[in-house]
Parts: C-alpha cells; sequence; structure tokens
C-alpha cells in the first residue's frame, strides 16, 4: 500500500504549484485564492491535527474543481506553516488508451495511488499512511477544510476504539 514516501520528496508546495501553472490558468487559481475565506474554527482545527496529518494533491491544470480545491490548501498551508506537497500537470491519455491518465507526463503518483479524478486530495497519518482521500470535491461538508478535519478526527475516533 503507498504511503507518504512515496510522494516525490522535491515536491512543490501548493502555494508555490499556483505560482508556477501556466499563464493561461493561473488568473483563476489566484482569484480563487484571493477571493475564498477559510473556515476559522476549520482552520484553527487544522492547526492542531497538521501537526501528526499531511495532506497532498494531485491535480489537472485545466481543471475547474483544482481551481477550487488548489488555492483552498495554498492558503491552509500558509496559514498552518505545513507544506502541503501539490502534484500538477495531470493529462488525459490518447483517445483509445485504457488509462484514465497519461503517465508521463502526469505524475507518476498518480499511477502509485490509483488517480482517478482531478484533483485528489490524499490524507495521511503521523505514520505516513493514507486514512483518507477527498476526489474531485468534497462530499459531507460544506468545504474543503471541514471534510479534511472531519475525515482526520473519523479516522482518529476509529483508532480509539
Amino acid at each position: 500500500m503507498p504511503t507518504l514516501d512515496h510522494i516525490s520528496h522535491d515536491a512543490k508546495g501548493a502555494s508555490e504549484c499556483i505560482e508556477n501553472i501556466p499563464q493561461m490558468y493561473r488568473g483563476g487559481f489566484l482569484r480563487q485564492k484571493e477571493e475564498y475565506s477559510l473556515n476559522a474554527k476549520a482552520l484553527e482545527r487544522l492547526k492542531t491535527l497538521c501537526r501528526d496529518h499531511t495532506c497532498a494533491i494531485l491535480y489537472a491544470d485545466w481543471c475547474g474543481d483544482s481551481r477550487k480545491a488548489l488555492p483552498v490548501l495554498a492558503l491552509i498551508e500558509e496559514n498552518t506553516g505545513k507544506k502541503i506537497p501539490a502534484l500538477g500537470g495531470m493529462t488525459k491519455p490518447p483517445y483509445g488508451s485504457n488509462k484514465l491518465w497519461a503517465v508521463p507526463p502526469s505524475p507518476q503518483e498518480v499511477d502509485i495511488f490509483g488517480i482517478t479524478s482531478s484533483p485528489t486530495i490524499l490524507i495521511f497519518d503521523k505514520k505516513g499512511e493514507e486514512i483518507g482521500r477527498i476526489k474531485t470535491r468534497q462530499r459531507m461538508t460544506a468545504t474543503i477544510e471541514e471534510e479534511i478535519v472531519k475525515i482526520i478526527e473519523d479516522n482518529m475516533k476509529n483508532r480509539s476504539k
């Protein structure tokens, strides 16, 4: 089973990735980052939870859902001081391929983690084991940051039983 150690150690953080997204897509990511307000309660919880947990994101530069998610993770990264590895550049394979993503040029982690959607946010515990993922967009809560908190806290409850 893949772990956090399978994420490239030289992966850029979410904020740095936004600055390096191709010009034709960058504006949408920057606007979302400037206009988005993190849920204050979730952010305070994440400041504690990020000590023992790590998130990473795999995304496609052209993807509208990525344009919403990556800026949120960049804001979390900036407010918690915890790097969130971001692996972009996911691309579709040629027509007729039986694969969902072309690796390469998509990051090798797409195959390692069995990524099927853009974006996919992976959440790891302090041992580096994956405890959850958000595929495309959050499903259980109103915001991405609340969903990350829920996944971590649910995992902590289940482990303490």
